[in-house]
């Protein structure tokens, strides 16, 4: 009977991480995942993710950034394939903003590059904006966006080339604790491992009940338009980008495909996954607006027109109740560990994420400063029924 060093529960971006940082280093991995990721219908959906080190989140995140930097361009390198474009990230608003000044603190603190631009340069930079007298701009010219689709496949072939069984459209049933193992089951199988890997998105709270996860999940929406004025648009005429209202953000128009915009707050909550429904047409009238505020290039004024939608999808937020990650092995089982509630900010990390996971799952521990994202009591669970 074959006994594997880890189990991967979750095979979208964080566990296709793991499972290659695992292979790397000799372990024997095998993973399952009920869907076929990358896919439309958990966190990872939309195409492009941002990339960015000027954290208004925590500058404790800076660091982990830096070494995930490193590790997409290692990634691209050995795939043959650019997951990383460095495009820059623009951030507007007012200056006294919680954003801006988080940003702002972040890159002080960090000793970061970030250029001040006013409503005036930004405009004569970018003329795609249309942005008030008193706004400013912070120009992050080492952000960018990340190819998703390109980087979970990578990742997931390179894994299966060094040794990694992922079994895809398998989903687990369950798991038995036993002295020294844990046996997962699926409709087809029954494995023997030393440790599990839990990566299982916004399923996590299905699957850790025991812990009750203080995750909700959130339903996104993505909107992509066809611009009015096309070179305003194009990649390498502006950066990614980002306004006030709701967090609103959007990316060049990538190889031709439309400006995809979004907003990171708002959205509604589910009590499961499978809850989630489409994108239609009411989930676009926040965007609408903002786009005919700040992007008049992109549709018609004064209402921005509907009908420069190309297409719109939607994915999953995990939320914490602080929006910081969970990072740890379980405190009651120290054979699993755990990567969860990544609260929408979480793919630019998944190279990282996937050396913490291998460093918990094979040794207990890691030199990564990941103990603000350590599970604690404080971090009180929400109450919320998922039967």
């Amino acid at each position: 009977m074959k006994v594997y060093d880890a189990v991967v529960l979750g095979l979208g971006t964080m566990g296709s991480a793991s499972a290659l940082e695992l292979s790397r280093r000799q372990a024997a991995v095998i993973g399952f995942d009920h869907l076929r990721p990358p896919h439309g219908v958990g966190s990872h959906g939309g195409g492009t993710r941002v990339f960015r080190a000027g954290y208004a989140e925590s500058p404790a995140y800076v660091p982990l950034v830096h070494r995930a930097s490193d590790l997409w361009e290692r990634l691209s390198q050995e795939f043959g394939t650019k997951l990383l474009t460095r495009s820059g990230l623009l951030t507007m608003g007012l200056e006294s903003s919680a954003a801006l000044c988080g940003i702002q603190h972040c890159a002080d603190l960090r000793l970061m590059q970030i250029d001040r631009l006013s409503a005036e340069e930004i405009q004569y930079r970018f003329p795609a904006f249309q942005v008030p007298d008193d706004f400013v701009g912070l120009l992050e010219t080492t952000a960018g966006w990340l190819d998703v689709d390109a980087a979970i496949l990578g990742m997931q072939k390179r894994a299966s080339e060094l040794g990694a069984e992922l079994c895809l459209d398998e989903g687990v049933t369950g798991w038995d604790m036993r002295p020294g193992e844990v046996v997962v089951r699926t409709a087809r199988r029954k494995v023997h491992a030393r440790r599990l890997v839990i990566t299982a998105g916004p399923w996590t709270t299905q699957i850790m009940r025991d812990l009750s996860i203080p995750i909700r999940i959130v339903r996104k929406t993505f909107v992509w338009f066809d611009p009015l004025l096309p070179a305003e648009f194009a990649e390498g005429a502006i950066p990614i980008f980002g306004f006030p209202p709701n967090s609103f953000y959007g990316f060049p128009n990538i190889r031709g495909e439309g400006v995809k915009v979004a907003e990171h707050l708002g959205g509604e909550e589910i009590a499961r996954p499978e809850e989630a429904w489409p994108a239609a047409e009411q989930d676009h009238a926040s965007i609408l607006e903002t786009v005919a505020r700040f992007l008049p290039g992109l549709a018609r004024q004064p209402l921005a027109d509907s009908q420069r939608i190309i297409k719109s999808a939607t994915c999953l937020y995990s939320m914490t109740p602080d929006e910081h990650f969970l990072l740890d092995v379980h405190p009651k089982q120290s054979s699993i560990v755990f990567a969860a509630g990544f609260s929408g900010h979480g793919f630019k990390f998944a190279p990282l994420i996937g050396e913490v996971m291998a460093d918990l799952a094979l040794e207990g521990e890691t030199q990564h400063p990941i103990d603000f994202l350590r599970w604690k009591e404080a971090r009180r669970p929400i109450k919320a029924d998922y039967s």
